[in-house]
């Protein structure tokens, strides 16, 4: 890769990073030397770096037995705040394409574009067509995925594995068709744009981009249309049925997408920790366990997303081929929920019995992150999405004749976000307040910039280097300081907001202000960003005008019960009359006219939701067992999931959940109970963690990059995991609570059971600002930049006598654009993964006061406050629902000490008119009022399934007394067998076979003496006595 120099060019040594503390200590010499001067040096190349030995000489790094012990700051410490402004956020169910599809990778995967492309190619010359997938005909190409189809059907694994890797790239947008056509034009789509100019210094891949994610898209219906899918489920159900081999340590097969040499980060030394406590000889999974899973899970993917979006349908298809298109995508979402041919499950049940088997240790090479992106995407195509869930409830309400409601995220999407106090503890004990600092840089980009040498740096002289190295020591540590828990109540880290007048507070939106409201829901562009840089998420579309959006009412409704009312009028009387009408919310008389008038006032802003009629419905059917029958139940998607679920549908939350725990930020991802990096780690780079020793002597790369770039991986590979399963958390409890309200309590419970909230908490219990503004992306590793820039740059371009490298070099220009380091940059995915969490947590602990009770227990109003600094409405909602909720049992003192926090709550959430959160205490504390009312619903939860399910799974049917309540012993001790039907005609009664028993038979003689022979009957009175029923008979 060098090139003859012409001279002698001083080389500058690398800066030695911010993470190399946490390995080799603190305590390093600073020196100023003069270097060598070497030869054979790219004199435009800004990775330029000695040997890794030279370097750790250099930086007199000490032992690894003399790691420092210091102690890391407390988040607390006012010198490591992150300040945050207002940003805009579309929430929507997903990320844009490019986005989406770029996460389904990690950047251990890299030689898979070049395997992938090398598959295709010895494919397509073996049958002498020409290797460009646009250059072919539509027969030609239709004629190409058949034949790839038939290699599926082979018994040979490395030829159904070739033949996967074909399918993969075919679906990837057949990137090499753009190594050098600067004309191609995909189904019309790009006819008539104008080519970009760019030179060879500087490639503008993002019109390549644009095209390649196009071609992708048209290539999934194409598949689709020649049967890919079915083949890729078989293709998937074969290989998750192999066992793994887990042999001893460097016995196992390597795969050929190795593409991390010998490398190991600082923030992932505490991997090996668990493989020392084990002392096992046992291996740990690593990706070339999973290669023929992970192509096949890929290529799923890419078909699963590109067809289901119906924002990219109606972009990209041209106008003359959408009926045909729309038929395709309408059979294609029919197809994925129906089972597979020759098995007996569906997509979605293969890649649900995947977690359990992953989490059990039976199967721990499956690569799980995969696994719950096809799942969350599966869940969106079968039952739908935020859009969905809206139309589905509204149409719902409309059948039951019941009034509509806002919508949480429509009126959420036009509020504006409060400044909130997030600390206690602002001043110090002398009383002075501490300044505010501002460091918008992180560690992750110190951590990348000082560990790739660019020409920016080389201008500097050593002082320089030294003054900044002084400077971005002050600034932050690494990800394991993110994410230490908070074990004593202590806020995690400072804020000071600035003084600011009332809050302005937005009010309803009326009819012509929806399509503004809406607008804020829809992304410009849902195929590519309009900066092809990384993961940062656009700037949403034209916001409403400012009287719309900022006016003086409050933003919603107020909502009252039922129930409410019933309360209400109970007490009043107790206070007029001193007497109850139990089960009475109409009678007012006697009451004074201001009571009648309130009772009027509470009548106007009932609410009745359909889970209250769907549980009322529910207690008629048990209680008038005959009389009442349930009929034509809607087999909904959400009815047909949910009993394909429920039979192990406790194994599969608890699975999700512990890979949640392991994908938390300040959990290990390699830990005893479970390895969440089988797609991650490469077999050079887990030799590596387990021998507990760093290889330092890598003559082919910069070990410092690589021990970044994996550093990286990690971390977003978790916050990918963590987005994929909030979001079918949240997409399972929001579906099974429209189609019935205990399906949905089902799964609450199950949740609550295996500590979910707790664990919520515990991902809530770290700096939310810098989590939000995370930093783990590499945006020349993502797809479809990775490669394009491969195909584009293997060694077919000269520039000044030098080839290009094959894969993009990480440096300054590129690491990162200069939006990440606004005070207004963020993560979409993480975003999105916190407000999810916080959805999730407030569907468990509405209206369950033993569920508030675990909130308040676990200390989370301190957690949630200072969560408060993320300056976005929608997550300020739902934190200041939890707190609302939670809010008369936390005492006067902290509601005096928070008037911030509660008047934000007035401000921007729903209001009960007869709740007084805001000055009322909690009274009923007994916690056997609370444990009745969860023994209560568990018991309407479980007389729900064996009613309507026992049919099909005789486990879930409950006996006489299985399902016992409070209040309702007669229903609980009935024996059903007494209402079964009576023969009452009389010659079937004598005809009926009657067996006697072998004691009757004994003593038959003494029977006939007894009850024959000595009892006299008289048979003129008995026939008597009955005379007239044989006739009505």
């Amino acid at each position: 890769m060098n090139a003859q120099g012409s001279g002698k060019l001083e080389l500058l040594r690398r800066v030695r990073p911010n993470f190399a503390d946490d390995v080799y200590g603190s305590n390093v010499l600073k020196h100023n030397e003069n270097v060598e001067h070497a030869e054979n040096i790219m004199e435009d190349r800004t990775d330029i770096c000695e040997s890794a030995l030279a370097q750790r000489r250099s930086a007199q790094l000490p032992k690894l037995k003399k790691i420092s012990n210091k102690p890391r700051p407390l988040s607390t410490d006012f010198s490591t705040r992150c300040e945050m402004n207002d940003f805009e956020f579309v929430y929507s169910d997903c990320d844009t394409h490019a986005a989406e599809l770029a996460e389904l990778y990690t950047y251990s995967e890299l030689d898979d574009w070049t395997l992938n492309m090398r598959a295709y190619r010895d494919f397509v010359e073996s049958r002498k067509l020409n290797h460009k997938w646009s250059k072919l005909t539509e027969s030609q190409q239709k004629d190409v995925l058949l034949s790839l189809l038939e290699e599926l059907e082979r018994i040979e694994p490395n030829v159904r594995l070739n033949a996967a890797r074909s399918i993969l790239y075919i679906l990837q947008g057949a990137y090499m068709d753009f190594v050098d056509d600067k004309d191609i034009t995909i189904n019309g789509v790009f006819r008539g744009n104008r080519e970009r100019e760019c030179d060879n210094n500087d490639l503008d891949m993002g019109y390549y981009e644009e095209k390649c994610l196009t071609q992708g898209i048209f290539n999934a219906y194409k598949a689709y249309e020649a049967g890919t899918y079915q083949a890729l489920c078989k293709l998937l159900l074969t290989e998750t049925h192999d066992i793994w081999d887990s042999g001893p340590i460097g016995v196992g097969q390597y795969s050929q997408s190795s593409s991390v040499s010998n490398s190991r980060s600082a923030s992932n030394a505490d991997l090996s920790e668990s493989v020392v406590e084990r002392r096992s000889n046992r291996r740990s999974a690593t990706i070339a366990d999973n290669e023929a899973l992970r192509v096949a899970l890929s290529a799923l993917y890419h078909m699963v997303e590109s067809i289901r979006r119906l924002d990219l349908f109606e972009l990209l298809i041209p106008a003359d081929k959408k009926c045909h298109y729309a038929l395709l995508r309408k059979d294609f979402i029919i197809e994925i929920e129906e089972v597979i041919e020759g098995a007996d499950m569906s997509l979605i049940m293969i890649l649900l019995e995947m977690m359990p088997a992953f989490c059990h240790g039976n199967s721990p090479h499956f690569p799980m992150k995969k696994v719950l992106l096809l799942v969350w995407k599966t869940l969106l195509a079968i039952l739908g999405g935020w859009k969905e869930l809206r139309e589905g409830k509204a149409a719902k309400r409309a059948a039951a004749n019941l009034s509509s409601i806002e919508d949480t995220l429509l009126v959420a999407s036009a509020m504006r976000s409060s400044s909130i106090n997030g600390n206690d503890s602002e001043q110090n004990q002398g009383g002075v307040v501490r300044p505010k600092r501002t460091l918008h840089p992180s560690a992750r980009l110190i951590c990348r910039q000082f560990a790739c040498t660019t020409d920016s740096l080389e201008d500097k002289n050593d002082g320089e280097l030294d003054k900044m190295g002084a400077e971005y020591a002050e600034v932050d540590q690494t990800a394991t300081d993110l994410t230490l828990p908070n074990r004593n109540g202590n806020d995690l880290s400072h804020s000071i907001i600035e003084e600011s007048s009332q809050i302005p507070v937005p009010v309803p939106a009326r009819e012509e202000e929806i399509p503004y409201i809406r607008s804020k829901l829809n992304r410009p562009n849902p195929l590519i960003r309009s900066s092809h840089t990384g993961d940062h998420t656009p700037v949403a579309g034209t916001p409403p005008p400012m009287d719309i959006l900022f006016r003086t009412s409050l933003p919603w409704n107020s909502k009252v019960r039922e129930e409410d009312i019933e309360t209400f009028l109970q007490c009043e009387r107790m206070k007029f009359l001193h007497y109850r009408l139990p089960n009475d919310s109409t009678t007012v008389f006697g009451l004074p006219l201001p009571i009648q008038k309130s009772v009027e006032a509470l009548r106007r802003h009932i609410y009745i939701s359909l889970g209250e009629l769907q549980a009322n419905r529910e207690k008629e059917l048990n209680r008038y067992m005959f009389s009442q029958r349930e009929n034509n139940i809607p087999m909904t998607s959400a009815e047909k999931l949910y009993r394909m679920m429920l039979p192990n549908l406790s194994q599969y939350i608890i699975a999700l959940l512990k890979v949640l725990l392991a994908a938390a930020p300040s959990s290990k991802a390699k830990s005893e109970a479970i390895n969440i990096l089988s797609d991650v780690l490469t077999p050079e780079t887990n030799k590596e963690m387990l021998s507990n020793s760093l290889n330092l002597d890598s003559s082919l790369s910069n070990i410092l990059e690589q021990s970044v770039r994996i550093a990286i991986d990690v971390n977003r590979h978790k916050e990918i995991m963590v987005k994929a399963a909030s979001a079918i958390l949240i997409l399972l409890m929001k579906h099974f609570r429209l189609n019935h309200i205990y399906q949905f309590e089902y799964i609450g419970q199950h949740l609550v059971f295996a500590n979910c909230i707790p664990l919520i908490l515990k991902f809530m219990d770290q700096n939310m600002v810098r989590y939000i503004q995370s930093k783990h992306e590499l945006p020349p590793y993502n797809y479809p930049y990775a490669p394009l820039y491969y195909v584009r740059n293997h060694g077919e371009f000269l520039i000044r006598n030098v080839y290009l490298e094959e894969w993009p070099m990480l440096n300054v220009n590129n690491v990162e654009d200069s939006d990440s380091q606004s005070s207004s940059y963020y993560l979409w995915r993480n975003v999105f993964s916190a407000i999810n969490l916080l959805r999730v947590l407030n569907k468990l602990t509405k209206w369950k006061h033993a569920r508030t009770m675990m909130l308040v227990v676990f200390k989370s109003a301190p957690i949630l406050k200072r969560s408060l600094r993320v300056k976005l409405a929608v997550f300020q909602l739902y934190v200041l629902k939890l707190l609302k909720m939670q809010a008369r049992y936390l005492g006067r003192q902290w509601r005096r000490t928070n008037m911030e926090i509660m008047s934000a709550i007035y401000a921007k959430v729903r209001h009960r008119l007869n709740d007084d959160w805001a000055y009322a205490n909690e009274t009923r504390s007994k916690s056997w009022d609370f444990q009745n009312e969860e023994a209560a619903l568990k018991t309407a939860v479980e007389r729900f399934n064996s009613r309507r399910y026992a049919s099909l799974y005789p486990a879930f049917a409950l006996e006489v007394g299985e399902a016992s309540s409070p209040g309702d012993s007669y229903l609980d001790n009935v024996d059903m067998n007494e209402f079964e039907p009576m023969n009452n005609s009389f010659q079937s009664l004598l005809g009926t076979k009657v067996e006697l028993s072998d004691r009757f038979k004994r003593n038959y003689v003494r029977w006939i003496d007894d009850e024959v022979i000595k009892n006299h009957t008289n048979w003129d009175l008995l026939l008597a006595l009955t005379h007239g029923i044989i006739d009505s008979i």
